[in-house]
């Protein structure tokens, strides 16, 4: 069969900038040898060996230059290119088949490459939507030859990388008789242990199956003559759950399924005519026990063990006033949820080759339409909280009732698309250009047969286009430019242009080589130039005025039983010239090939974002209203990229190893902020998600206090409340002898990693393979308080106690307790503190962590033994997923250092069978 991978280079992302599937014998395609671009690309048959049912959770250690940060087991993961540019925390743009889209219309086996561009040179022709990077997809195509038939089978089970659970109830009631008592002044025991520990319910046992069914079943079939090429594939991808709990009618362990079809037809005609269309639809059923799966694990970590048994002997469940969501009874007694979603795609291109009129001239049509649908279904009941024989709360027992909402959260995408091009040799100069026009409109209709209907519109329009050259095969040349525009601002400051300069030379390759032999490709670029970002997340249209309720005024009408209506004010002040934040991009670069067998690649990177969309802070707060949003925000982010592989054989074994890292440091440069207590707590000239606090230098001693317990007058005084001997102490920064805001400075990290990094290795020996992935991050700090508070915070809200809080401060001599000189932790209380629990350096951990991300052994049945039964490939495999994970934060804290608190991450052991006839 002929085929080759598609090309995703140079003026590939520019002359088919919206062309739809790209053909790999396309006369646009600029070898990669020529590329002036700076991305990063990945196949999409490695993303299979992470078992996912999103093909982001798959993308760890992949890419140079993409930061992946879970989001929990079934979440999607965020993804951020070359660190943060912005402190709006914009998201990257995803383009699928030439078209923008969304993420959620893929699975891992339909994808055939992936590739993050990332510089001016190839983020230029993209716009306004360029600033951030852009993901960049292209699906899986026919081949001419005969029918293949693709068939993939994978199953195996997943469970948490991480289940932090609680101390026991003993444990439990230990440390809350101490609580008790550094409440009451004295040693006072609550609990009698062990008479009153009466439970010990693991609710993270009764409510969670020890691990979820995975499975995968995949059939495709390829082919096509030299006229027509096509490609169907048949999915499905599901999870059984981890809630204990059985799957009918009214009960669900939290079941996934998601069913696929997608086909891609390419054709061509008249020796003219060169077109293909994309079909794509997708089905996803998630059933869920009907109660809120985020309170769900808010329970989990802070019911105690002690408090009643998960159910009562009569089969009733207990509850109490304060503990009255049984965890477990919500998952069993309270009915099931199910969303229904629906997407469709499609895509239409049709390219028209005019080299009747002069050769390489071409002009090219295309429409994109897309949507999706969520329909809702709710089979619901209550039950009745029974403790020691006696309702507990207004619950009660109740039929089962079903609602139905089928159909009201939707949107729908169109895109149109016109565009020309040329592209020529002359002797040694070979010649490309292209210009498209793109037009996009989406919509989103949220619950459109709602009461609160919204129905959000956005629309722009962008032509963008290269320029390419290159003499030789050893200097190449590249403008782009886009002229864009949003209807995020107002008419007559709607558009602007961007563009980008890059060249690359051919120190040495196959036309020009070395005089050493050891070196065999030596490439040097560079680029240079401006993009943009119309995405603010918190709203459009900041130059129309917009009026809500107003806080502090108001009136009241009535008499016997006056009603208070709050006033309605200007919610901002609008601005008329606002528009889309610019980025400057400066990259260079260098890609090497020594032996025949080490590839190498270095980038380094400065992007500079200017008109930030920022409240303007510094206007005073006597001005009387919120000040306007304006573009005076300026960020710097800088870094570099590495990569290398190296591939050889010995004798019957292949192998090849590879790393990568990827570093980027950011810096606002200016935020307009209000005016900070003092400079050591200001954001501007910091790191973007830099944390700020107190500095916490101890606990409080005994010796700190005078006899009657109050705080010894040299001693600065905390604004927070009184204090006692344990409770953290505050550093007194500007001398004042107080411990307020004034005292706060940087404490800590943000949450995205400066440092991430990978590496592989890859075995092959007679039919056998092994494959491992390792990837990692340094420079992240999370704080416990934000990130896992009811697993930090004992007692809190009558709540749990993990074992973080053995190592509290204590001093009870005469009970043998005395951790004075060993603790970490502050005294424990059953009360609010409101001193322990400010933002402080004691929360701040740092979350680096090694994790292998999988381990792949399989086998590939020779071919000799396939042909007597017509199978052209059989490969069996066992692969485990994100099996050890290392981390200062797992060891101390049994903290998931990728997610702290909610839905888990997940490992797994799959095994798979992959065969082609």
């Amino acid at each position: 069969m002929k085929y080759k991978h598609n090309i995703l280079f140079c003026s590939l992302v520019g002359c088919m900038l919206w062309a739809g599937a790209v053909q790999a014998q396309s006369p646009l395609n600029v070898p990669e040898e020529l590329s002036t671009l700076s991305t990063s690309s990945v196949k999409g048959e490695q993303l299979l060996k992470m078992p996912t049912t999103n093909f982001t959770n798959s993308l760890f250690g992949l890419l140079p230059g993409l930061t992946v940060l879970q989001g929990g087991g079934m979440d999607n993961a965020s993804l951020n290119i070359r660190g943060l540019g912005s402190y709006n925390y914009p998201s990257v743009t995803y383009f699928i088949d030439g078209y923008q889209s969304d993420f959620i219309l893929l699975s891992p086996s339909e994808i055939e490459s992936i590739t993050v561009l990332k510089d001016a040179a190839a983020l230029a022709p993209f716009g306004m939507k360029g600033a951030h990077g852009i993901v960049w997809i292209t699906t899986k195509r026919g081949a001419e030859g005969k029918p293949v038939v693709g068939v993939d089978f994978q199953t195996g089970v997943q469970m948490p990388t991480v289940l932090s659970k609680p101390l026991s109830a003993t444990e439990y009631a230990q440390l809350y008789n101490e609580a008790y008592s550094n409440d009451a002044g004295a040693w006072t025991s609550f609990y009698n242990i062990p008479n009153d520990v009466k439970y010990n319910t693991d609710w993270y046992n009764k409510v969670l199956k020890k691990s979820a069914l995975f499975d995968r079943q995949d059939v495709s079939i390829r082919g096509g003559s030299a006229n027509t090429k096509y490609f169907v594939l048949l999915g499905h991808t599901g999870n059984s759950g981890l809630y204990a709990s059985k799957n009918d009618d009214s009960h669900s362990s939290g079941r996934f399924d998601q069913y696929l079809v997608k086909a891609n037809l390419d054709f061509s005609m008249l020796k003219i005519f060169e077109g293909n269309v994309n079909i794509n639809g997708r089905i996803e059923d998630r059933k869920s026990p009907n109660y809120n799966e985020y309170k769900l694990w808010q329970n989990l970590a802070s019911y105690p063990n002690i408090i009643y048994p998960a159910q009562n002997p009569n089969g009733s469940f207990p509850g109490t006033a304060i503990h009255p969501d049984n965890p477990y009874a919500s998952i069993r007694a309270l009915g099931i949820k199910t969303l229904h979603d629906r997407t469709l795609g499609a895509n239409f291109n049709l390219k028209e080759k005019l080299d009747f009129i002069t050769p390489g001239l071409y002009i090219q049509q295309g429409v994109s339409l897309s949507s999706w649908t969520r329909g809702t279904r709710i089979v619901s009941r209550d039950y009745t909280r029974m403790f020691n024989g006696v309702a507990q709360t207004t619950h009660r027992d109740s039929n089962y009732k079903v609602n139905d909402d089928w159909g009201t959260n939707q949107w729908n995408r169109l895109q149109f698309l016109l565009g020309a091009g040329y592209a020529r040799e002359f002797g040694q100069n070979t010649f490309q250009t292209t210009v498209n026009y793109l037009q996009y409109v989406y919509n989103i209709d949220d619950n459109l047969n709602g009461k609160a209907g919204l129905n959000n519109n956005y629309a722009y329009q962008n032509i963008g286009g290269r320029v390419f050259y290159d003499w030789n095969k050893r200097v190449s040349a590249e403008f782009g430019f886009a002229f864009g525009g949003s209807d995020n601002y107002k008419k007559g400051n709607r558009f602007g242009f961007y563009h980008a300069l890059s060249a690359a030379y051919q120190v040495f390759n196959e036309q020009h080589p070395s005089a050493n032999a050891n070196i065999n490709r030596l490439k040097l670029r560079a680029s240079v130039g401006t993009t943009g970002n119309d995405v603010y997340n918190e709203g459009r249209y900041l130059y129309e005025r917009y009026y809500g309720s107003y806080g502090g005024g108001g009136f009241a009408t009535g008499n016997d039983d006056p009603s208070w209506h709050s006033a309605i004010g200007l919610k901002y002040v609008p601005n008329e010239r606002i528009f889309a934040e610019k980025a400057y991009k400066y990259n260079i670069g260098a890609e090497a090939k020594f032996f025949n067998k080490w590839d190498v690649m270095i980038d380094a990177f400065l992007n500079k974002h200017e008109g930030i969309i920022t409240p303007d802070y510094s206007i005073s707060s006597v001005f009387g209203a919120t000040p306007p949003y304006k573009n005076i925000g300026k960020v710097t982010n800088r870094g570099f990229e590495v990569s290398t592989l190296y591939s050889n054989a010995a004798g019957k074994l292949t192998y090849s190893i590879g790393a990568n890292a990827s570093y980027a440091k950011n810096k606002i440069d200016y935020m307009a902020e209000y005016d900070a207590s003092s400079e050591s707590s200001a954001q501007t000239g910091r790191p973007i998600g830099t944390r700020f606090g107190y500095e916490a230098t101890g606990f409080y001693d005994i010796n700190d206090f005078d006899n009657n317990g109050n705080l010894l007058p040299s001693l600065p005084k905390p604004s927070f409340g009184n204090v006692a001997p344990g409770d953290v102490k505050y550093r007194d920064l500007n001398g004042d002898n107080r411990i307020d805001p004034a005292d706060k400075t940087e404490i800590g990290k943000s949450y995205l990693p400066t440092l991430t990094y990978a590496g592989t290795i890859n075995l092959g020996y007679e039919g056998f393979d092994l494959g491992v992935l390792v990837q990692g991050v340094q420079g992240r700090e999370v704080n416990l308080l934000d990130d896992a508070r009811q697993k930090t915070v004992a007692f809190e809200n009558n709540g749990n106690v993990y074992a973080i809080a053995k190592n509290r401060w204590a001093y009870y001599p005469a009970q043998g307790i005395d951790t004075r000189n060993s603790a970490q932790y502050p005294r424990l209380s059953l009360l609010s503190n409101n001193n322990n629990t400010q933002p402080s350096s004691l929360w701040i951990k740092k979350a680096n962590y090694l994790r292998v991300r999988y381990i792949e052994v399989g086998y590939s049945v020779p071919k000799r033994m396939l042909d007597e039964i017509g199978v052209s490939k059989l490969r069996i495999y066992v692969n485990a997923a994100n099996p050890f994970t290392f981390s200062s934060l797992l060891t101390d804290y049994d903290l998931d250092p990728e997610v702290l608190s909610g839905y888990p991450a997940l490992k797994s052991v799959t095994m798979g069978v992959s065969l082609k006839f």
